[in-house]
Formats: structure tokens, C-alpha cells, sequence
């Protein structure tokens, strides 16, 4: 294999196009224009004009591209002093808010909140001045830190879900944002543990090379060579990739994640249509040294011992002005299944090293430059193919054992360029991903049961490259008008090579292997562009109404055979918000998601089109009792349209499966997240969903589905119950917390391996898992944490693959595992 970019042949296909190079160019050379001005500015003084605190406010946030957040009845009646020759965003505050009774506290290296001088906690609406990053307002501080006579508040969250900063409750879609808090408190460390966090995701994950992901019921398996059903970010880099190849990634050193639940086409794109989920990472602080360290070892019952390990150092190289963050996860993986046959014990075992190191130049106050590399290498065995006994057996009683390697590296750099009313950003993302899956068998009751199984031994390997580049211009400021407008391109590569494969009925013991097939290897390759905005406008301080449209053309190709195509989708989005007080609104959203089209991989056979999903959606939020109690809740109603399913062709079946665009589906349902911080030092959740999804319409002469079916691979519900108390020992701060969690049952169906009859039905258990998490802070610097995970051991079939069917697609949860976890900080 040969590849490269610029100039570049990857098996004599050039990944950037003529229009890619010219747009680099522009983009490089517009750059090299803002950069010069930027440092050229970059010795200004920060200057104020007399003017309103809350205009103040404002006009400091834009200047500096912080976020500031404050309440406007707090300041309505104070007036701000001239400014000149200010050195820093805190000296400006610390004139500007002399005198009345109010005073700042930075939340993270990039947000402000003003607060009443004396209080430890936000106040109640909050607004901001655009910027980067996060904040956590009014966050739950605990017995070391709260008064008695006043019981803390619920934190709130700034998302930039809407590719601008906004409280969470301000959003009108829904989400979920878990802050960094929230993830350590419960242990989350990668993406698949989000399925227990966040009601509606479900993620079927062999823990390596395979990672299929479900959103409100959207999981099709169909579609050789199709994006994802549910887009994925790291920070401003689209990573969202193929049906079941979507990244590993990790959870420390995070600001937040956000999951955006609903179609989300008009900002993100192909392959957003159940949502989006953005893992928001720590950018480096320009103004102090920090280096922090977490030791995890843990204890797996019928398994090995495990052990983690996570770092991370933060340098300011140039003070204020240039910093470093690196953060690394090293894992030690003991496993816990066997393989009797082989004499062999916990042959999941894995070993995961990921760093991310991430770069912030800040040469002037209006102009800033992120570059982020992640480099991930993971290899071991697989968490799939396990029995009721916790075993795997080999197809044709082999005594191989299957193992994978997980390799990839992303690049990202991101521009952003604040002028008065306008902001500019350029985001840059190149991903080169490896896959190898050596000694995978699998077992298929391709005949009625009593009969034998076809069983598959092989090895594969897959190689992506991408690369995407996005540039959008958006609005500036808190006035009732915002807009965002913007271009999307993206170059995918992709290749899978399959050298060893054997596939026939088995045999008794000594049984010869049967003859090899065939070596096989295809190659696909994707050129989109996509021109997209979205825009809002606020009448009378209650009502906001909002529309969005996005235009995606995609040229693909693929071989063998050789294929060519291309695929177009149009995906707009209308919403109004109604706000009932500054602590509740309502709104309503009609927004459309898609997924690009594809080729079937046999001569003769047409294409497959976009499909997409149209959603309906009602919600409220609110925030009660002196933002002590959060209430989100939304109906949604979804129209899938152009289903893509598996079927024969009756002028010529003797292809075999193939895909077409031949099912309509509609979903229904509703979810819900409440918090209450009842006491001082209690906090209790409640977080669920309920979903109904039925096809509609079956077009396709033999197929899976028939009308009235439901929709497979997805929980029909889910629900979580979390209790969390604060307390103090020998004078320090800790917590305890207890997490609940059930999976209602997934579906398989199969009605086409053995011709017309509907013999197969399958259908995963009932999941419950409680998870025990606690943490005390022996001091300033050091953390003591003790867990246990799955506390039931419950250790049912998460898939819903029967044990005669797909075998090695048999998921458990881990068995009952207990840790203890040290968090070292320096500053």
C-alpha cells in the first residue's frame, strides 16, 4: 500500500483534490493575513469605555474571546468606569466591579462567572459574551465549601452544542452533558461506557476494533461501506466513522461530553441522524503548571487483575501566551474469558496506550491556534464470543485465539479569528486508522435448528484515511440575532483486506479444514462538500425562532467491481423557544438527519440512496427551587424514510443478499433527566427513556423485515436511578455514590438465511447494573477512591444474538470488579 497526502497517490487515487488544494491555499493564505495582524496587536492594552456594567461585560468577553457569565438583574443598576492600559481580563474586573458588591471567579482558564461578593454559588440566569470553552455554574461544592444555612445548587452546564457557547437549559434541543466531574464521580473512562450514562445510547462494542452505536432507536446494520448512524466529534474534528469502526476514544482530561439526542444533519452532517456526540477536551492554561496523576487498579471476579494508569502535564511555554497539555491513558486489561480448548485463560486480555497532546498559541486576545494529535494503539483479545460459563469456543475446533490490533492517529488545527461582530474559525482534521482481526470465528444457523452450523474462520484487516476541513463564519455577541454560516469538506479512504478465510459446515474433532476461499480485497473512496447555516432570532426577550438548512453532494467509488456514484441530501432545521420565566422554557424542533448512500459489492446491482430521518420534537426545561431542582423532558415522533435493508434480487438470486432503500419506519418516544439537590449533602437523578419503532413500509421481494415489525438492536427502554451524598471524614471531603441501571431487551430477527419461513427471533435480557463509587480527599493534592462495578454480576447477553446465531457477537457486561483509584494534582 502506498499513500500520502499533497501530490499524493493512495492506490492511484489522489486524496486532495484540485478544489481541496485551492481551498488549503485560500485558507493558508487568509490565515497568514490574521496571524501577522494578530501579533502585530499583540502588545495591546485592554480599554473600556464609561458604559452599563452589563455592556461592560459583554464588550470584555468579545475582546477576549472569555466567557463571562452573569445574571442582568444583578447588574442592571451599576454603571462601569473607563478602562485603559489594562494588562488582563482580571484587572479589568477588578475595576469595573469596585463598588458594587460584586466580585469574579474563574471557572476554568477560559470562563468568569460574577457573583455576589461573599457567595460561593452563581446566581440564577446566567448570560455570556461569546467565547471558547465550558463552564460548570453553580456547581455542587460540598460540605468544605457550602455554608450550612444554605443548601448548595445544582451545577449548570455551558454546552457549545449549537457551535456557540449557551447554557444547556437555553438549548432548544435535547441533550445530555456529563461534565468532568460527573465522569470520574462514575467512573466513565471511554466511549463505551457513555450506554449507562445517557438514556436512548446503546453501544455494542467487542472492547477493540468493532463499536456499533444506537440513538433513539436508530441502528440499521445495513449499508456496506456507510458512515455511522450517530456522528461523533473530538472537539472541532469530525471522527465519525464507518457502521461499526467508530473510535475508541477516552474520557480523561475532558471538560465534558456532550450527546446531542435527534437528527443533527444542518451543523454536522452525513451520518448524524440519531445525533451527535462531542467529547469537549481541556485546552492548555497559558498561565500556570499543572501535572496530575490517577493509579487504578482493579479486581475482576473469575478474571485477572487490571491496572490504569493516566497522566497529564500542563506547560506554559511562553506565560499567557503559548501552552502545552499533554494527557496519557496506559491500561493493563487482565480479561476474564477462557478458552478450554486452547488450555487458555482471560483471553480478552488487552494493553491500550493513548496520548493526546494539545497546543494553544495565544499571541493576541482576538486570535487563537489549537493543534491536538492523539496517537491510540491498543491490542489484546475481544469481549465478544462468550458463553453462559464465561468461555469461547473456535469454529472447526480450532485452538486458535482471536486477537486485534487498534491503531490510529488523529491531527487536528483549529484557527479562530474574533473580530467586532464576527467570529472565524477553521478546523483541519486528518485521521489515519489500522485494523487487524486475526483468528475470528463464527458460528451461523444458516439452515432450520437441529441442523448443522455454517461456521466463518478468518482474518481481516482495514486501513482509513480521512481528511476534512471546515470553515465557518458566525455571529458575534449576546444581541437577539445569531448566525452561523459555513463549508464542509471531507476525502475518505478506506480498505479491507480479508487474506485467510475458510467457511462450511463443521465436523466432529480432526475434521480437515475445508478448502480456503479466495483472498479478497475492496476499496472505497468518498469526496463530499456541504455548504450549511443556521440562524435565531429573539422577539420580546421570550420567544426565539430559528431555521437551518445544510446541502451535501457526495462522489464515491469503490472495487470490485469498479463503481462509481453520487449521492446528494438536503437536511434543514426549524425551531421556536418560548420562555416562560428567566427558569423555564418549552420549545419545539422539526430537524432532518442523513446517511450517504453506497454501492452492493456485486456486478449489475444498483446503488442505494441517502436515507434520513425527519424528527418531531417537544421538550421543556426548567430549573426550580432556587436551582436546587432540573427537570428536561421531550416527546419526539421520527419518520425514517428510505430504510436501508438486505434483499434478493429476482433477476438474480443467485447473488445473494443485497441492499436497497426498500423501508419506511416511524419511532416514537420519550425521555427524561431530572436532578434535585434535596438536602445539603444529598443529591438524587432519575434519567430514562421509552421507545415504540415499527416499520411501515416493506417494499423488498425477500427481506428481513415485514410491516409491523419493530425495529431491531436497540433497548426498547431504559433508566437510570442515582443517589449521591457529600460528606466529611476526619475533617476532609468526600463522596459516595450509587448508580442503578436497567436495559430493557434488544431484537434480532432473521427471516432470510432459510428462505421464506420466519423461524428466527432473538432477543438480548434484561440488563441491570449497579455501579458503588466514592472518593475522599486526604488532602489539597492527593484523592483516595474506592468502586465496585456491575455489584449484581449480572452477566446476561447484552446482544441479542442467540447462541446458535452469530456466536462470536455475544456480549456480556464485565463481571463483578472492584478497584481502588489514587488522584495525585501539582500545581
Amino acid at each position: 500500500m502506498t499513500g500520502r497526502y499533497g501530490g499524493c497517490t493512495y492506490r492511484g487515487v489522489c486524496m486532495l483534490s484540485g478544489v481541496s488544494l485551492r481551498l488549503t491555499a485560500a485558507i493558508l493564505s487568509s490565515w497568514l493575513l490574521l496571524v501577522s495582524q494578530s501579533i502585530a496587536q499583540a502588545g495591546t492594552r485592554l480599554e473600556l469605555p464609561a458604559q452599563p456594567l452589563a455592556e461592560a461585560l459583554r464588550s470584555l468577553a468579545n475582546q477576549t474571546r472569555t466567557n463571562i457569565l452573569f445574571d442582568p438583574d444583578s447588574v442592571k443598576s451599576f454603571n462601569a468606569p473607563a478602562v485603559k492600559n489594562a494588562a488582563s481580563v482580571a484587572d479589568v474586573l477588578t475595576r469595573i466591579l469596585a463598588g458594587s458588591g460584586l466580585t469574579y471567579r474563574y471557572l476554568d482558564d477560559r470562563t468568569v462567572t460574577i457573583v455576589p461578593a461573599g457567595r460561593a454559588t452563581a446566581t440564577p440566569h446566567m448570560e455570556q459574551g461569546e467565547g471558547i470553552g465550558s463552564a460548570v455554574v453553580g456547581h455542587n461544592l460540598g460540605p468544605a465549601q457550602a455554608g450550612a444555612a444554605e443548601v448548595p445548587q445544582l451545577e449548570e452546564v455551558v454546552v457549545t452544542a449549537q457551535k456557540r457557547s449557551e447554557r444547556l437549559q437555553d438549548v432548544p434541543m435535547s441533550i445530555v452533558a456529563i461534565t468532568a466531574d460527573e465522569l470520574q464521580q462514575r467512573n466513565i473512562t471511554n466511549i463505551d461506557d457513555l450506554s449507562l450514562a445517557v438514556p436512548g445510547l446503546s453501544i455494542m462494542s467487542d472492547g477493540s476494533a468493532t463499536r456499533r452505536i444506537m440513538l433513539r432507536g436508530i441502528s440499521n446494520t445495513a449499508g456496506n461501506g456507510s458512515t455511522s448512524l450517530v456522528g461523533l466529534y473530538l472537539d472541532e474534528a469530525s471522527v465519525t466513522g464507518g457502521l461499526s469502526s467508530q473510535l475508541d476514544l477516552q474520557t480523561y482530561d475532558l471538560e465534558r461530553v456532550e450527546i446531542l439526542r435527534g437528527p443533527q444533519g444542518t451543523l454536522y452532517g452525513d451520518g448524524s441522524v440519531g445525533g451527535t456526540i462531542r467529547f469537549i477536551t481541556r485546552n492548555p492554561a497559558l498561565d500556570r503548571f499543572e501535572m496530575n496523576a490517577d493509579v487504578t487498579a482493579l479486581f475482576t471476579e473469575y478474571g485477572a487483575p487490571s491496572q490504569h494508569i493516566a497522566e497529564v502535564v500542563n506547560i506554559p511555554l511562553l506565560e499567557n501566551e503559548l501552552g502545552l497539555r499533554i494527557a496519557g491513558t496506559f491500561n493493563h486489561d487482565g480479561g476474564w474469558i477462557d478458552q478450554p480448548a486452547a488450555g487458555q485463560e482471560n483471553i480478552n486480555a488487552r494493553n491500550l496506550a493513548d496520548v493526546r497532546v494539545k497546543a494553544s498559541w495565544q499571541p493576541a486576545a482576538d486570535f487563537t491556534v489549537n493543534a491536538m494529535a492523539v496517537i491510540h494503539r491498543k491490542q489484546g483479545g475481544l469481549n465478544s464470543g462468550e458463553d453462559a460459563n464465561g468461555n469461547y469456543t473456535q469454529t472447526f475446533n480450532l485452538t486458535t485465539t482471536p486477537t486485534t490490533h487498534d491503531d490510529f492517529n488523529i491531527y487536528n488545527l483549529t484557527l479562530a479569528y474574533d473580530l467586532a461582530a464576527v467570529r472565524l474559525l477553521s478546523t483541519s482534521t486528518y485521521i489515519d486508522q489500522q485494523q487487524r482481526v486475526d483468528n475470528v470465528g463464527t458460528f451461523f444457523q444458516i439452515t432450520p435448528p437441529g441442523t448443522g452450523l455454517y461456521e466463518v474462520y478468518q482474518n481481516y484487516s482495514g486501513k482509513n484515511e480521512t481528511f476534512s476541513e471546515e470553515l465557518r463564519l458566525s455571529s458575534n455577541g449576546s444581541g437577539p440575532w445569531r448566525w452561523t454560516l459555513g463549508g464542509f469538506y471531507r476525502h475518505a479512504l478506506g480498505e479491507l483486506d480479508t487474506p485467510v478465510a475458510y467457511a462450511d459446515f463443521g465436523g466432529p474433532p480432526g475434521t480437515p479444514l475445508p478448502a480456503p476461499l479466495p483472498a479478497s480485497e475492496a476499496t472505497t473512496s468518498s469526496k463530499s462538500v456541504a455548504v450549511f447555516g443556521d440562524t435565531s432570532y429573539q422577539l420580546a426577550e421570550r420567544l426565539t425562532l430559528g431555521a437551518g438548512l445544510r446541502y451535501f453532494h457526495d462522489d464515491q467509488a469503490s472495487s470490485p467491481p469498479e463503481q462509481s456514484g453520487t449521492f446528494h441530501a438536503t437536511s434543514p432545521r426549524g425551531y421556536a423557544q418560548y420562555r416562560i420565566s428567566e427558569r423555564a422554557n418549552v420549545y419545539a424542533s422539526a430537524a432532518k438527519g442523513f446517511r450517504s448512500g453506497g454501492f452492493n459489492y456485486a456486478p449489475n446491482v444498483p446503488t442505494f440512496a441517502p436515507e434520513s430521518v425527519w424528527t418531531y420534537e417537544l421538550g421543556t426545561k426548567m430549573s426550580l427551587l432556587d436551582h436546587r431542582l432540573s427537570i428536561d423532558a421531550d416527546l419526539f415522533y421520527s419518520k425514517y424514510q428510505n430504510y436501508i435493508v438486505a434483499g434478493l434480487d429476482p433477476a438474480q438470486p443467485q447473488l445473494g443478499n443485497y441492499y436497497q432503500n426498500a423501508g419506511n419506519a416511524v419511532i416514537k418516544g420519550v425521555e427524561w433527566d431530572l436532578a434535585w439537590r434535596a438536602l445539603e449533602h444529598w443529591t438524587f437523578s432519575l434519567n430514562g427513556d421509552y421507545l415504540h419503532a415499527v416499520f411501515t413500509r416493506i417494499n423488498s421481494a425477500d427481506t428481513v423485515y415485514v410491516v409491523g415489525d419493530p425495529l431491531d438492536l436497540f433497548p426498547r427502554y431504559t433508566f437510570t436511578v442515582s443517589v449521591q451524598r457529600e460528606f466529611q471524614w476526619l475533617g476532609k471531603p468526600g463522596f459516595a455514590r450509587v448508580d442503578y441501571n436497567q436495559q430493557g431487551r434488544e431484537t434480532f430477527r432473521d427471516r432470510n438465511v432459510a428462505g421464506p419461513t420466519p423461524w428466527y427471533f432473538g432477543e438480548s435480557d434484561v440488563i441491570s447494573m449497579l455501579n458503588v463509587n466514592t472518593g475522599w480527599h486526604w488532602s489539597d493534592n492527593l484523592t483516595l477512591g474506592l468502586f465496585a462495578q456491575n455489584l449484581l454480576n449480572e452477566r446476561g447477553l447484552i446482544s441479542p444474538y442467540s447462541p446458535n446465531t452469530e456466536s462470536d457477537a455475544e456480549i456480556r457486561p464485565r463481571p463483578r470488579t472492584f478497584g481502588v483509584n489514587f488522584s495525585v494534582k501539582f500545581d
